[in-house]
């Protein structure tokens, strides 16, 4: 009998992830733990996982069974989750739209989706892939249900749950589809059988891929599979709305582009297609429904369904240097991101979230004004920074293969959106507010502090990104 023991020290952050859901959940049930701040104990349990991803190096192992496949690319974005959840738990502290008497609960709600997108980073087998997406999905459900301020927050996570149950059941029904096709579920021998198939370039073949696709697809919000998002970013606590824009959709990214890592030549140009038809689709709806916005967080909403299509630009070439580049403005796109929400959070004070109620701001509170411009302008895609460069790159690698089609819809869509994000701006500098100004004396400075940290690496990746870059081409499976 084999022990599958010994892969345990290959993954010692999950193992930490464990332990903290089930300290978390049981806490209150300890003598003398739920009296202790479970954000501490959080935030140790945070660096404790990208200190250890860290120390593993990039070192290669295939585990329990080739189910999981630890590399440097799954270790690079788990240390990328854990910094988003300790962004994350900053946002909570700054923001009161959750009750804090169920923080034990809400970390270890985190702490399960956390090991799921670690889960989905490293799957290298179709029903693991399944367990890690509803690790992530399940607790999602819940965290966009807590918002105590907003009692449509119940409406939007039931909504939630109906497109996720139905994404699921779509992807399950495509599994079993590419298990009759090929009788196997590892993505490794999958693809090669695929491509010695019969039923090779047959409609059965397209429809079991596409199905497939619908669970992954659910969780970046690409078209069809994103009706839930702007409801759900909308009526969630706006912390939760910052983490669901990044985290899940990183990690859905990530696993689709180890799901298409070992196709054959064969099947690149097909495959080529149905991302790039997904993409173009994604982005043109996400930038022209922001169009009509008036709340900021719908707007964004929109705006994270846009980017899901500009990043599948990098998949749809299916190659090392489009992976590589996709990493490349993730990382850009959680400071624009995390750094937008940071100052929704401030300057709506958790109340107002209507993009009227930003009006005139720039008179009150100048430096977060412009350090959120910085972060629209970025989104926007416009030099000099790094969402610029990071668009840049994911438009070279598609004209490089010649998708022109794709580069010119995309190019047709960064002049769409930049009318709704300048849309913002102008409301905040130019618009004259009517009645009072908010009252930020009750404000803590650290949303402040934190936007500008965002801001100086979005601007400084804009002049010079070569480290970025070269930290890139670090990320690589196998």
């Amino acid at each position: 009998m084999t022990s599958t023991l010994p892969y345990l020290s290959y993954i010692p952050a999950h193992l930490i992830m464990g332990v903290a859901i089930l300290v978390f959940f049981l806490a209150k049930a300890i003598p003398g733990l739920k009296n202790v701040s479970p954000v501490g104990i959080f935030v140790l349990v945070l660096i404790a996982g990208f200190v250890t991803e860290l120390m593993m190096g990039s070192e290669s192992k295939s585990l329990f069974f080739n189910m999981l496949q630890v590399d440097s690319y799954s270790r690079f974005y788990n240390q990328l989750f854990f910094i988003i959840i300790g962004v994350t738990v900053l946002m909570m502290k700054n923001n009161d739209e959750m009750n804090r008497s169920i923080e034990w609960e809400v970390f270890g709600l985190l702490s399960t989706i956390c090991l799921g997108m670690m889960m989905m980073t490293s799957a290298t087998h179709l029903l693991m892939i399944v367990v890690g997406i509803e690790l992530v999905s399940l607790p999602s459900y819940i965290l966009v249900a807590l918002n105590r301020r907003f009692s449509t927050s119940k409406e939007a996570s039931l909504k939630y749950v109906l497109f996720g149950s139905f994404a699921t059941g779509i992807m399950l029904y495509g599994i079993s589809l590419l298990f009759g096709l090929t009788g196997t579920l590892q993505l490794k021998s999958l693809w090669p059988a695929l491509a010695a198939s019969p039923n090779f370039g047959t409609p059965i073949y397209y429809i079991a891929i596409i199905m497939t696709l619908a669970g992954m697809s659910f969780k970046i919000a690409a078209v069809p599979f994103h009706f839930w998002c702007p409801d759900a970013y909308q009526a969630a606590p706006t912390p939760i709305t910052a983490f669901l824009s990044v985290a899940p959709k990183v990690a859905g990214l990530a696993l689709i582009m180890r799901f298409f890592a070992d196709h054959v030549p064969v099947q690149s140009e097909q495959l080529s297609m149905i991302v790039s038809l997904i993409a173009m689709i994604t982005m043109t709806l996400g930038n022209f429904a922001a169009l009509r916005q008036k709340d900021i967080k719908r707007l964004l909403a929109y705006s994270s369904i846009s980017h899901a299509g500009f990043l599948l630009m990098g998949i749809a070439v299916m190659n090392e240097v489009g992976r590589q580049y996709v990493f490349f403005y993730i990382v850009i796109y959680a400071l624009m991101n995390m750094g937008a929400f940071m100052a929704i959070i401030y300057l709506s004070q958790g109340r107002n979230f209507e993009i009227k109620s930003f009006a005139g701001l720039i008179k009150s509170k100048p430096v977060m004004v412009v350090g959120f411009t910085i972060c629209l302008f970025s989104l926007a895609g416009l030099p000099p920074f790094g969402g610029f460069v990071g668009k840049f790159y994911l438009f070279w690698v598609v004209i490089e293969k010649g998708f022109w089609a794709l580069a010119a819809v995309a190019g047709v869509n960064s002049v769409v959106s930049l009318y709704y994000y300048v849309g913002v701006i102008k409301t905040m500098i130019i618009d004259e507010r009517e009645g009072q100004m908010p009252d930020f004396s009750t404000q803590s400075s650290v949303p402040i502090g934190f936007v500008i940290l965002c801001a100086i690496p979005i601007v400084v990746f804009g002049l010079y990104w070569n480290p970025l870059v070269n930290l890139s081409a670090l990320v690589h499976m196998f």
